[in-house]
């Protein structure tokens, strides 16, 4: 019975009665076929089809096989004691002599030539339809014999040539069948490897699937067919169900946990991005909720799980100037000790940034981080927020209640940002549940055990408010045990640039900006920081028409000029354009909130800085929310 995982194609009746003969001594059963140019690649995909691993063959034929099948093709070498055969036999036929031939067979016959000083003509050809013309061409120039393989001898044929067929050594022959024994041994090998790994993924309790770099699905293993609802070759961004983490799959973000619902089943997922030098893949495993072992306590509503990822680690802050090296630095050594880390920075520096990358770099990265902004939660909500509330509570209170922050983010990480905004009664309690490690819900009256690292943040100097009596001092020195200042944009020499660049390559856009205009961003003392810089440049690409920017072009997107930013410009304003200004602006977000029916959200946007920032100019302005 022949062995069909290893097939051979000869290109002469020569070639091929070699071949038989060592497969004979061999006594190994490997199918030779002698076809045509134009009729092996049929057979050879036939036999693939059908199971064969390795093909064998020389010259064209094998370059052909090569660049048009995905199996591995092991090439019959051409041998000087070969090459010396043909030779000679052409000699007794005929004295101008031209051998035509592909790259593999010329070259042997160069070094053939410069060992002998035999005086022929080689002819190099990379592909079957060029055979014909250079045959023509030597029967033109009086040539009168050619030495090649079996397109090379049909082209003689017709054009009144005589020929001399390749020939081939034994040990040629027999190192080429040694190659594809190897190889097919190694190749069984890795099947056997590779077919026991996927039997153990299939017996795996999580669905698995693989995404390469297009977002197509190459693989999936038997429970994620009925837990993604996905087939190999699916796309995964036509899949709504996987709307909620196109983002993370296009930016390349790990997800520890996520939850989507799909058919009506909840999944929780994680995704891990993988790359080397062909590119990236994307490896998502994904369990159904009710099968994780999930503590009831951090339960939340479907698709709101936000808090529960970090989307961001140390790697994602972009700066290199003296400033931020000396904060990370410093980061990095808090996010090794479970202590409480206080940042202090002005708006738009970075806080969460901060307090997701130490998040991240803790033994608690695995655990869930949950973040809340006092300033954007009303005071009668915060400390139900923050703490929860029983079953009973209050009017239109959730039946059983609904856990708090501090619940969720069990064994995790809570981030409360703008904690100079919490009112006192919050305070007290933040207070008892850092000295006690116990809680409880709001309304209720059992005590909860609290596991948490915390990590607060402000743009305001608490040291100060504590001198005011507008923050509690023993919680201060709770919370302030590792202090971390973010430096401000203006501090930060070197970054703008930096951080230009990477804001235009996200949106990929290419701008040049005049010197003129770098020396105007490096100056400038951005009181709105990475908030203001980002506004800048995202009104820079939607409304500028040129690919290239000069700072007249430029000031005209800087829509909110403090005083404070155009000092850094050497522009000094009386005061009375100082309060013009402040009037402007006053009328600006007047406009605008009345515009968004009083949405804070949609009105930053607009307005190009944080709802935060938004909520203290209307408080300043005196600005009535609708």
């Amino acid at each position: 019975m022949q062995n069909q995982e290893i097939a051979i194609f000869s290109v002469s009746k020569t070639i091929t009665q070699r071949i038989s003969n060592v497969l004979l001594e061999r006594k190994s059963a490997i199918p030779v076929y002698e076809y045509c140019y134009f009729e092996v690649l049929e057979k050879a995909r036939q036999l693939v089809q059908s199971g064969t691993k390795i093909l064998i063959s020389r010259g064209g034929t094998a370059a052909l096989l090569r660049s048009n099948l995905h199996i591995p093709v092991v090439e019959i070498a051409h041998d000087l004691h070969g090459i010396y055969r043909i030779l000679h036999e052409a000699r007794t036929k005929s004295q101008k002599i031209a051998a035509v031939g592909f790259p593999q067979f010329c070259n042997v016959l160069r070094h053939y030539q410069s060992m002998t000083g035999n005086e022929f003509k080689i002819c190099q050809v990379y592909n079957h339809n060029d055979i014909e013309n250079v045959v023509k061409n030597l029967a033109d120039n009086d040539y009168q014999l050619v030495i090649g393989g079996l397109t090379v001898a049909e082209m003689a044929k017709k054009y009144g040539l005589k020929v001399v067929m390749g020939d081939t050594d034994n040990i040629s022959i027999e190192q080429a069948l040694d190659v594809a024994a190897s190889m097919l041994e190694y190749i069984t090998g890795e099947s056997t490897k590779l077919a026991m790994s996927w039997s153990a993924l299939n017996e795996s309790r999580e669905g698995i699937m693989f995404l390469d770099q297009s977002g197509e699905i190459i693989n999936i293993n038997a429970p994620g067919f009925s837990l993604f609802k996905c087939n190999v070759g699916d796309r995964i961004f036509k899949k709504e169900a996987f709307k909620g983490i196109f983002a993370s799959i296009i930016n390349e973000l790990d997800i520890k946990e996520h939850m989507l619902e799909i058919d009506g089943d909840t999944v929780l997922l994680s995704m891990k991005h993988y790359s080397n030098k062909h590119g990236y893949y994307t490896i998502i495993t994904g369990i159904r909720a009710e099968q994780a072992a999930w503590n009831a306590s951090r339960s939340i509503k479907k698709g709101d799980n936000k808090g529960f990822l970090t989307t961001y680690s140390f790697s994602d802050i972009i700066g290199s100037s003296p400033a931020m090296e000396a904060v990370i630095s410093r980061a990095k050594i808090y996010a090794t000790h479970d202590l409480p880390v206080n940042i202090q920075g002005d708006t738009g520096t970075g806080k969460e940034l901060f307090a997701q990358s130490i998040h991240h770099a803790s033994s608690r990265s695995a655990e869930p981080f949950i973040a809340i902004n006092c300033a954007a939660i009303p005071e009668t909500l915060l400390e139900s927020e923050l703490f929860g509330y029983a079953e009973g509570a209050f009017t239109n209170a959730r039946r059983g209640g609904k856990p708090g922050i501090f619940e969720m983010a069990m064994n995790g990480t809570v981030f409360i940002d703008e904690i100079s905004e919490a009112p006192l009664i919050v305070q007290i309690k933040l207070l008892r549940i850092l000295q006690e490690k116990k809680f409880s819900r709001v309304g209720g009256d059992t005590l909860i055990n609290a596991n948490f690292r915390l990590i607060t943040a402000s743009n305001k100097d608490l040291c100060a408010q504590v001198d005011a009596g507008e923050f509690r001092q023993d919680l201060w020195y709770r919370i302030n045990i590792l202090e971390l200042r973010l430096p401000a944009l203006k501090e930060r020499i070197g970054d703008v640039m930096m951080l230009i660049t990477y804001l235009l390559s996200k949106l990929e856009k290419k701008i040049n900006f005049t010197d003129e205009a770098i020396t105007f961003l490096n100056n400038y003392n951005w009181p709105g920081n990475i908030r203001e810089l980002q506004a800048v440049i995202f009104r820079l690409v939607v409304l500028h028409n040129s690919r290239v920017v000069d700072v007249s072009a430029l000031k005209e997107f800087f829509y909110f000029q403090s005083s404070e930013g155009l000092s850094a410009n050497k522009i000094e304003l009386p005061n009375d354009e100082v309060g013009l200004l402040k009037r402007q602006e006053q009328k600006l977000i007047r406009s605008v909130i009345k515009q968004t029916k009083g949405d804070r959200a949609k009105a930053g946007v607009i307005l190009g800085i944080s709802p935060t920032t938004l909520w203290r100019k209307m408080k300043e302005y005196g600005v009535e929310e609708l």
